[in-house]
């Protein structure tokens, strides 16, 4: 290629500017500094994370507006192309981001206790203000990011810090103090520099997916195996965490990305290989379980089967063959792509798994209830006792929800005021579970029906609902999108049973906003 050709297309390419490198400095910190931050080990660590992530996300904000006002000016005295109207540029997401916001708003003004509703500080602090917060950086980052590989290697460095803690602190080994002066059981329940096990492990559904992805279309040698390892580690880690939120976000997440790739020989393969990661490291616990001599903290059966069963073992010798099998067939042809019939034949795979899963639920909820079930099949069984009393909180969140005036139908009792609404059963909570209290119903969906209404989790529903149609349309021709949006549906299926949080939400809305940057790239 000519020079002067080259020189061409370089001008015709987006420039990356002042605005764009903040963006990517933000996501740098967002991804090394902020999952790692604390001040006084656990027990302020939700408030350091909110505060720190206002701290960096309003620099940004305040950062970038003053940036557009120097570029104004400067366009101002040059000549410029006429430019689309802004409003002709927003998405559907984008409309329901912002309808979001306007009916948190009224919500806010309509609650009980609107000072609680603002601030959330009777909950978990995901109030209005944080919300518009997330707006404002969705908004930035969707407008102004462009990719970077460095932005994403350091993540997965940062990631892998976080999970060596949770596996060393698993091991009761503590490097940085976190546990000095607390009792067994925050012993027992928190872990890392991220604190309640569901939360690390909602924090492994955000990044490791991300990872397994990122592993998959990687044409650098180095990254690429970085992003291996930090898949497998970050595997290890939520196993460490003992929650199950984690798999009911993971294992459904690796199946669309198994639908996702089954076509594309390399994909497959490297799919193949981020499994065969994932299962090495629950046998390089089981190695490390037996020389710690039992000295780790208790686990659950899922975990414990995963990590000690012979059979997992039988697994990874299987996956690691189909995988060596896959790599021979890319040596003979990279380019190779598998018919349609493969994809529809899994699709029908799942389809057949969803039916029996539905119809065991059905039938040991409705039908057989008084079979004993054991520790896998006893989620089969939905009653008040499902899911360390989960099942107790629905059912009462539904009678609160189905008992509410009108206006609280609609637009909920304010932002995270899950606490007023639940309070009349706290006294039931304490005598059957030993719980005085809750702030929230272990299900986002549920709670956000209370504290925002049917209108505030429509507006929700379809911010993320439109955002990931639309990616999965365009997943062949888009795969940075398929990429950034993998994590958001992650996240989405483990908050059926679990809270939202300032420590692990704010990535939520970062990735959500990727995706539909990367998005905007190929459609303008």
């Amino acid at each position: 290629m000519s020079s002067k050709k080259a020189k061409k297309q370089a001008k015709s390419l987006p420039e990356y500017q002042v605005k764009n490198a903040l963006v990517n400095y933000y996501l740098v910190l967002m991804f090394t500094v902020f999952p790692l931050f604390f001040t006084h080990k656990y027990t302020n660590i939700r408030h350091d994370k909110l505060n720190l992530f206002l701290v960096l996300s309003c620099s940004l904000v305040v950062a970038e507006v003053i940036v557009l006002i120097l570029t104004s000016k400067q366009r101002k005295k040059g000549k410029s192309l006429p430019r689309e109207k802004w409003y002709n540029q927003l998405s559907l997401t984008d409309y329901a981001f912002g309808a979001m916001v306007l009916l948190y708003v009224l919500s806010t003004l309509l609650s009980d206790r609107p000072a609680d509703s603002f601030t959330g500080a009777q909950g978990r602090n995901n109030g209005l203000f944080l919300l518009i917060v997330y707006f404002l950086i969705y908004i930035v980052i969707s407008r102004l990011f462009k990719f970077k590989e460095y932005v994403f290697a350091l993540f997965a460095a940062a990631s892998m810090v976080v999970y060596i803690l949770c596996i060393l602190n698993f091991f009761g080994v503590d490097p940085l103090g976190m546990y000095v002066g607390y009792s067994e059981k925050v012993i027992a329940d928190f872990t890392s520099t991220i604190g309640n096990k569901n939360i690390m492990s909602c924090f492994c559904c955000l990044s490791v997916p991300l990872f397994v992805m990122m592993y998959m279309d990687n044409a650098n040698f180095l990254t690429r195996n970085l992003y291996l390892s930090a898949s497998g580690l970050g595997f290890a880690a939520m196993l460490c965490a003992d929650s199950e939120s984690g798999f009911l976000g993971i294992v459904p997440t690796m199946a669309i990305i198994l639908l996702y790739s089954v076509r594309v020989l390399y994909r497959l393969r490297r799919f193949f290989s981020a499994a065969a990661a994932m299962l090495f490291w629950s046998k390089v616990l089981w190695i490390f379980m037996l020389i710690s001599g039992g000295s780790q903290k208790d686990l659950g059966t899922i975990q414990r089967v995963l990590i000690c069963d012979y059979r997992t073992l039988i697994a990874l010798i299987c996956v690691g063959i189909i995988a060596a099998l896959l790599h021979y067939l890319c040596m003979i042809d990279a380019g190779a792509r598998l018919p349609k019939a493969v994809f529809y034949a899994l699709l029908g795979v799942y389809g057949a798994v969803v039916i029996v899963a539905v119809s065991m639920l059905v039938y040991y909820t409705f039908i057989d209830t008084e079979t004993k079930l054991g520790a896998v099949t006893r989620y089969f069984r939905f009653d008040e006792k499902w899911g360390t009393h989960r099942g107790y909180m629905w059912i009462k969140s539904w009678e609160i929800f189905t008992t509410s005036d009108f206006k609280n139908i609609l637009l909920g009792c304010g932002p995270d005021t899950f606490y007023n609404a639940f309070r009349p059963y706290f006294s039931e909570l304490s005598e059957r579970f030993g719980d005085s209290a809750t702030n929230c119903a272990h299900n986002e969906f549920l709670n956000y029906l209370i504290t925002t209404g049917v209108l505030g989790l429509g507006a929700y529903l379809t911010v993320f609902g439109s955002a990931i149609v639309n990616v999965f349309r365009k997943a062949e021709k888009n795969a940075l999108a398929f990429m950034f949006i993998i994590p958001v549906v992650c996240y989405l299926i483990q908050s059926t049973v679990n809270l939202a949080t300032p420590i692990t939400t704010p990535l939520l809305f970062v990735f959500l906003a990727l995706s539909q940057a990367a998005l905007r790239k190929t459609e303008n």
